[in-house]
This record gives structure tokens, C-alpha cells and sequence, in this order.
């Protein structure tokens, strides 16, 4: 009944939105943390026209919500992607049910119409852990290598640097998504701490996907770094950049206007929490939302306005 009242929303939305955010949270959220993180969410990506999307689904897994039940976060965290596994197990059923031309081989002549939106899917720090733990769930499950999702966006990954590569879970993301964008941040320190004091490999969120020519990615996996925002170190608070001034660098009816808008979202510029660790980009920076905003309109990787890339798989993305 939940994906049907999900479908009947997206088929029901005006022109250009209609699109679902799946969003996977991080470390060290209570309860009522996920509640004020969703607020934050729908505000950055579901209320601006500039997003498509229309409808965030949100996993709120069990964190203990305190910074030092790290290892107790990890343990939970794949527990949980079993859950997660078996749930998206439903919504696969339910598109065979439902928009399937036959159910148990008899013929099925109420099959609606495909609505035509997306659904795309997010996870955050260790949140990629449990997208890790459900990528094996739901991979073990037998049949069910079906295109779910458009966009996959893997935000400060709090996962080795070698997930996405031949032989781990996250290698067959692009069986399931339209395409992935990994983004990192060298400046991430709340990574640097995972990195040198809890885990043994370097981070997926801090470095990007090991590159040292024996690594092999999957195609379709995009590596965007925003190391260079609001200073080579990414400390430099943006509040020097007021809406107006911003406002003034764009040209009317260029891709640049995401940049303004996102800036007229995220008032005060970036938060002190984001200055000081750089964790939290798609939440505090507006390059970054502008970035993603235009990931999830299905802009070409190369099209896409305020990168700088090099070969078509690693941006960067640049202060402006």
C-alpha cells in the first residue's frame, strides 16, 4: 500500500517534479535527529522548483546517536542493510505485480501506465555501510537485477576506498541506477577520524576510488570532488557572498541560476559544523546542492555547470 500511495503521488505531480529521494543517514543520529535532518532535506530538495524532486523516503536505521558507540553504529548499520535488502525485495515484487503484463502467468489487464518520474537514492557517511550491506541482501535475493533507480549519489562515503571496485558490493550499483556520483571532500575531517582511528582503509568520502591503476570501477560511476570549495582547504566560511553578488555572476538563463537559487536556500552561508569538518557539503554548500540538483535533472555528467573535469569520470567542482 506504501509504494502504490508512493505511485499514485509521483503520477499525480506537475511538470518537472514527481521524482522520489530514497535517502540512507549517517552515524550518530538519535531519533529526533532524523526528524530535524528530513526538515532539512525537504527544504533543500523537495520545496525549490530546481529540484525534481517531490517526495523524500527516509530510512531512519537505529543509531545510538552518541559519538563514541562508533563500533556499535558499524554492527547495527549492517543489520540494518539486511532489512533495507529484504524491503527493496517488496518494491521489486510490486513492479512485477503491478506493471507486469501477467501475474503468476495469468494476464494482467489493469496494468497502469508507467508515471514516468524516478526514484533516486542517497546515502550519507556511514549510511553507504548499510548501502553496502544491502547491496549484498539484495544481490543474494535471486532474481531481482532490475533498474530501480535513476540517480545514486554516495555523499562523504564513510566506506573503504575500494567499494566500488570489482568483487565489492557497490560494483554493481550501475545494475540498479542510471548512473553514480561519488563525492568527495580531501578536507573531511569527521573521515579523517574514521580513517586513522577506527578503520584500516582510507575513505571512499575523503579520497574518492582508489586510482592507482589496478583498480577497475565500474562504468557509469562519476568521482566529483569539492576539496576545492571556499578555499584550497575548504575552511573559509562563505558568508562574504551575499545572495546579490552571487546574483550578479550568473547569466539569465544559463545553468548557473542553480547556483544562485541554492545560495537563496542556504541563508548565512555554510554552517560552522561544516567548516570545521567538511562532512556535510549537500546540506551547507551551495555548489554542492546546485551540483546535485542538476544530477538528479539527468544533465549530462559534462553539462553540468560549476565542474571542471578532465575525462569524463573526475570533476571538480569550483568556488564561485
Amino acid at each position: 500500500e506504501m509504494f502504490r500511495s508512493l505511485f499514485s503521488s509521483m503520477k499525480s505531480a506537475p511538470e518537472g517534479k514527481g521524482d522520489v529521494l530514497f535517502f540512507i543517514h549517517g552515524f550518530n543520529y538519535k531519533w529526533s535527529d532524523s526528524l530535524v535532518h528530513l526538515q532539512k532535506l525537504h527544504r533543500l530538495y523537495v520545496e525549490p522548483q530546481e529540484s525534481p524532486v517531490s517526495h523524500i523516503v527516509y530510512f531512519s536505521w537505529p543509531s545510538w546517536g552518541r559519538q563514541l558507540r562508533y563500533w556499535s553504529d558499524q554492527e547495527i548499520a549492517l543489520v540494518s542493510g539486511q532489512v533495507l535488502g529484504r524491503m527493496f525485495a517488496k518494491l521489486v515484487q510490486f513492479y512485477r505485480d503491478v506493471f507486469g503484463s501477467s501475474t503468476m502467468g495469468v494476464a494482467n489487464p489493469d496494468r497502469p501506465e508507467f508515471c514516468n518520474r524516478r526514484i533516486h537514492l542517497a546515502a550519507h557517511s556511514m549510511g553507504n555501510q548499510v548501502l553496502e550491506q544491502f547491496m549484498r541482501t539484495f544481490s543474494a535475493l535471486g532474481n531481482y537485477r532490475i533498474p530501480v533507480f535513476g540517480e545514486t549519489l554516495l555523499l562523504n562515503a564513510d566506506a573503504d576506498w575500494t567499494a566500488l571496485e570489482r568483487g565489492e558490493p557497490l560494483y554493481s550499483l550501475p545494475c540498479y541506477s542510471d548512473r553514480i556520483h561519488v563525492y568527495n571532500h580531501k578536507g573531511d575531517d569527521a573521515l579523517g577520524v574514521s580513517e586513522h582511528t577506527k578503520n584500516s582503509e582510507r575513505r571512499l568520502g575523503k579520497h574518492g576510488p582508489r586510482r592507482d591503476g589496478k583498480s577497475q570501477i565500474a562504468d557509469r560511476t562519476i568521482i566529483v570532488d569539492s576539496t576545492e570549495l571556499n578555499g584550497a582547504r575548504g575552511k573559509r566560511a562563505a558568508d562574504d557572498m551575499t545572495l546579490n553578488s552571487s546574483a550578479r555572476l550568473c547569466k539569465p538563463g544559463q545553468a548557473d541560476d542553480f547556483l544562485r537559487v541554492a545560495k537563496s536556500v542556504l541563508p548565512g552561508g555554510v554552517g560552522f559544523r561544516e567548516r570545521l569538518f567538511d562532512h556535510w557539503g549537500y546540506l551547507h554548500r551551495p555548489e554542492v546542492v546546485a551540483d546535485i540538483w542538476q544530477v538528479l535533472r539527468g544533465l549530462r555528467s559534462s553539462k553540468i555547470a560549476g565542474r571542471d573535469g578532465t575525462n569524463g569520470v573526475l570533476y571538480r567542482l569550483t568556488p564561485r
